[in-house]
């Protein structure tokens, strides 16, 4: 049996919630979303309209990854610790609320969650822009900022993750629509990485009332997607706070059973702790090191502007490697997935030598061509892969463990960065993902999955 029979099998099983006659199916205590209705496969869902509510998502949140840095470091000065602790704050709510967010999208409107979430972070990027112009802009008021940007964004992305099976031109080429998505998601990082490079120029109150207005044009776009409609399966008995706990055991139960899901999970896991903490403190911290203690003036502007190339090239690489995908899949999947994960912790061992500027912007390119690949592909082996009416908190679980580790990595690294310097530091992330990547290639059956893609 082949590890993608044992997968299927995996999907079949009579586990509580995949539709079959069990205790825990029958004790849901209120609609759930189920089986794909049989229907006519090529009706239009609106894909294009999913790519721009994605982008436009994306194009926002690229501004922040830039923002939100240069915010804490230059305009507020604050040290490394009370960075990390920063980083830490945007993360924690989504790693906190995902599995939650992952529950309602399984249980409610997927498209309404989205459009609710857009306007909510339309406001809140209008309100930080407004304190930025006005001057009156504090730690503490970043920290809420951090915070509600985190909770809003664990019910957005499992409600987004979710629509795209449903949205999908081809219901039956899962992977193809995921690529197109990571594809339109690294294109808007790109051009919200370049739009935070003229900082200096517009203003960064600007740019905020800008992601607001993305965001208002995301909930315009999501309200036009028309996603096949989903079985609603029986409302049962149960307390909601017993529904909600034997829900998310259900969705746990799915990656546990499944040979595919779980190996990239903990992969997901390791990209978290690993490289997402080390991407979101770590690599800024040397990008700002390469410029005076005491900056000011052009020197905040040189800064602003060096952190939106640095991330540019980065994203730059991984929309690369996602064309490449979507153009040329790989016929083995599961082999390409841990060479990408092991060439980005080689790269990133590699960044411990201090080298120039321009040299480590090279390599962050380097990284991302193999982060596009692995991000890519673990979403598309997640969708394909997982039971269609777990198929939301099945993706929340595997955002937690992408999320999960950056709170722990973010803090951890900025404290490490404070004791050491962060070139040194860079010797755990990149280390301690070498050693994942080694162990889920030994004892699992990943890197055999090759079933070609059509």
């Amino acid at each position: 049996m082949t590890i993608e029979d044992e997968a299927a099998q995996a999907a079949r099983a009579d586990l509580p919630g995949n539709g079959t006659p069990s205790d825990g199916a029958a004790a849901i205590g209120a609609p759930l979303i189920g089986a794909p209705v049989i229907g006519a496969p090529g009706a239009d869902t609106r894909f294009p309209a999913y790519l721009f509510a994605h982008g436009a998502w994306f194009l926002a949140f690229g501004l922040q990854m830039v923002l939100f840095p240069y915010l804490v470091r230059v305009v507020l000065q604050e040290n490394e610790i009370r960075f990390g602790l920063a980083q830490m704050s945007l993360q924690a709510p989504t790693t906190l609320l995902i599995l939650l967010g992952g529950f309602l999208a399984d249980r409610a409107d997927a498209r309404r969650i989205v459009v609710v979430c857009a306007l909510a972070a339309m406001v809140t990027f209008a309100v930080l822009g407004g304190l930025v112009a006005g001057g009156r802009l504090t730690y503490g008021l970043v920290i809420v900022y951090a915070l509600v940007v985190g909770s809003i964004s664990a019910f957005s992305n499992p409600a987004r993750d979710s629509l795209l099976s449903q949205v999908a031109p081809d219901p039956g080429n899962v992977q193809k629509a995921v690529a197109a998505a990571s594809l339109a998601q690294f294109a808007a990082q790109i051009l919200g990485m370049v739009a935070a490079m003229v900082a200096p120029l517009v203003g960064v109150a600007a740019l905020l009332f800008g992601q607001a207005g993305m965001m208002a044009a995301a909930s315009l776009a999501a309200l036009k997607m028309r996603p096949r409609p989903m079985a609603a399966r029986p409302p049962g008995i149960g307390h909601p706070l017993a529904v909600v706990g034997r829900d998310i055991r259900e969705g746990f139960a799915a990656v546990v059973a499944s040979p595919v899901i779980g190996p990239v999970m903990l992969c997901s896991v390791g990209m978290g702790v690993c490289f997402m903490g080390a991407f979101a403190v770590l690599l800024p911290l040397i990008v700002q090191s390469y410029f005076p203690v005491e900056a000011g003036g052009r020197a905040n502007a040189a800064i602003a502007t060096a952190l939106g190339a640095f991330s540019l090239c980065f994203w730059l690489g991984s929309m690369i490697s996602a064309m490449v995908i979507m153009r040329r899949p790989p016929q083995r999947k599961g082999r390409a997935y841990l060479l990408a994960l092991a060439s980005g912790a080689l790269v990133l061992l590699l960044c411990v030598i201090p080298m120039p500027l321009w040299l480590l912007c090279g390599a962050n390119f380097a990284w991302g061509l193999g982060g596009g690949v692995a991000m890519t592909l673990s979403r598309g082996l997640i969708q394909e892969h997982a039971p269609a009416d777990r198929r939301a908190r099945v993706l929340s679980i595997f955002t937690l463990g992408v999320m999960g580790g950056g709170p722990l990595g973010a803090v951890a690294y900025g404290v490490l960065a404070h004791r050491i310097g962060p070139h040194l530091s860079l010797l755990v992330p990149s280390l301690l993902m070498l050693a994942i990547v080694g162990t889920v290639a030994k004892r699992s059956r990943l890197r055999f999955l090759g079933r070609p893609i059509s």
